[in-house]
């Protein structure tokens, strides 16, 4: 697919890009650093909205540049339904969801949409399940007809389950083997505990999808993908009129239901820091998390928590990385993340360390984290974070999939639908003690834990050293262990 020319995004996002003459250039100081220049100002075009008969609203995008169109479904329903004793349905639904309808099979549905050039994508996340569809404008009504008949009539075909189904228990047993992946959802399942979704692996366990049915799956799509529960993004050469009189043709075996509410728990505060060990004997690396359920996608700092992070482990030469990979030579890489989701999502400190250097890894975390808690940080870091995040932005936003994409956040989150044209102007406004106050309030490590998947019989003496908490031996999925 071609994507936009760096000229016609910045003629379509409206950045202003100064120029200068030859003379201009000879004049310049090179002993001086530049001076900054404006913030871009991005200008997407309108979003307009229709609700078709059945329920399902209509998000709609122009561009008329490129004889292209970008379909996005947004389903509000993602792994965070799936039932506790049966982890890993949502994602097993959207897996299956093109293995057959009522008029085509998996092989059909996929030489229909590759004989014009089509391609079609399902999956779900955490919050949410997302269908995407990308055709050239002229065979709009061949693969919408594709895409409406995945979306209406799905029939989860058995052969095609079980062999998914299989598929993906290899794929739970090979993860056994992987460190980083071990840590990763083990330090989930410790921080939000059996009764949270989130502490949950989205692609279930050896027993949830060893026990699933293909009837698992019907019950999760009849009850959840219903057109009054979704959002349907378009995006590229078309007009809403035109999209809504072939959507209502397309969609209209698809029924609008109520849909049950949902309700989380909130997830138990970590009373005092606790050190979970995870063997893996002779692994040369030690896997370390270390972190707690932190902020929801609604906070109203997401903007000076996101400039924060940056500075924190959010970039190559973020304090983290610099001290354990630059400084020390501990790692190829370590960083920090505020993953932001309906519910609470985890802030993780983390990544993989050499053996040998475990207990000073965990001791350098906890030290960065704590000066960034007490300290905040210097202007000059500040202004780097900035422009950091405001540098590449408009990048995001030079296809119209990608912009499909972008506003998937805005449905999916209830955010305002200038979110984008107003994201640099927030991220400007951050102050210093901003900085200073969202640190303060969300990088207390008294109240974190920390997850390490080791050569526990080489790193146990150097972490129990530390002193920095009572220390749990798991197993591989973190439930402790007594022995």
């Amino acid at each position: 697919m071609n994507s936009l020319t760096l000229g016609s995004l910045i003629a379509l996002l409206g950045i202003s890009m100064a120029t200068t003459d030859a003379s201009s250039q000879s004049a310049l100081d090179r002993t001086k650093r530049p001076a900054g220049q404006p913030l871009p100002k991005i200008e997407l075009p309108a979003i307009q909205k229709a609700t078709l008969s059945n329920g399902l609203e209509v998000w709609l995008v122009e561009q008329h540049k490129l004889p292209l169109l970008s379909m996005n479904l947004v389903i509000q329903a993602g792994s965070d339904h799936d039932p506790l004793t049966k982890p890993g349905v949502a994602t097993m639904t959207a897996e299956v969801m093109d293995a057959g309808t009522t008029t085509m099979d998996a092989l059909k549905i996929a030489d229909k949409l590759d004989y014009i050039g089509a391609s079609m994508a399902i999956r779900a996340g955490v919050d949410g399940t997302f269908a995407s569809l990308e055709t050239l404008t002229k065979h709009l009504d061949e693969a919408l007809s594709v895409y409406a008949d995945v979306i209406s009539h799905p029939t989860f075909p058995e052969k095609e389950f079980e062999r998914l189904r299989n598929q993906r228990l290899t794929g739970l047993l090979q993860q056994k083997d992987r460190a980083a992946t071990i840590a990763s959802l083990a330090f989930n399942h410790i921080v939000y505990g059996p009764d949270h979704p989130y502490g949950n692996d989205p692609s279930g366990t050896e027993q949830s999808v060893k026990g699933f049915t293909r009837q698992d799956l019907v019950n999760f799509y009849t009850t959840y993908y219903r057109p009054n529960n979704a959002t349907l993004i378009v995006v590229g050469d078309a007009t809403l009129p035109d999209v809504v009189k072939r959507l209502e043709k397309t969609f209209s075996d698809w029924k609008k239901a109520d849909i049950p509410p949902l309700t989380l728990p909130v997830p138990k505060a970590i009373d005092a820091r606790r050190i979970y060990l995870i063997d893996k004997p002779g692994a040369p690396q030690s896997e370390i998390r270390v972190g707690y359920p932190a902020l929801a996608r609604k906070t109203p700092d997401f903007f000076p928590v996101t400039v924060m992070n940056m500075i924190l482990g959010g970039q190559f030469s973020s304090r983290i990385n610099m001290n354990l990979r630059e400084r020390r030579g501990l790692t190829y890489g370590a960083r920090s993340s505020f993953t932001f989701a309906k519910e609470p999502g985890p802030f993780t400190a983390s990544g993989g360390f050499v053996s040998t250097g475990t207990d000073t890894a965990v001791h350098e975390i906890l030290y960065e984290l704590d000066r960034m808690h007490a300290e905040g940080i210097t202007p000059e870091e500040l202004a780097f974070s900035k422009k950091g995040l405001t540098g590449g932005f408009a990048l995001n936003f030079e296809t119209s999939g990608q912009i499909a994409r972008a506003l998937q956040n805005i449905v999916l989150y209830g955010l305002p639908d200038d979110y984008y044209e107003s994201y640099l102007q927030h991220i400007d406004k951050v102050t210093h003690d901003d900085i200073k106050r969202v640190a303060g309030a969300y990088l207390d490590t008294k109240k974190m834990d920390v997850v390490i998947v080791g050569d526990v019989k080489s790193i146990k003496q150097g972490i129990e050293g530390l002193h920095a908490g009572e220390t749990v031996m798991c197993d591989v999925d973190g439930n402790p262990v007594t022995h």
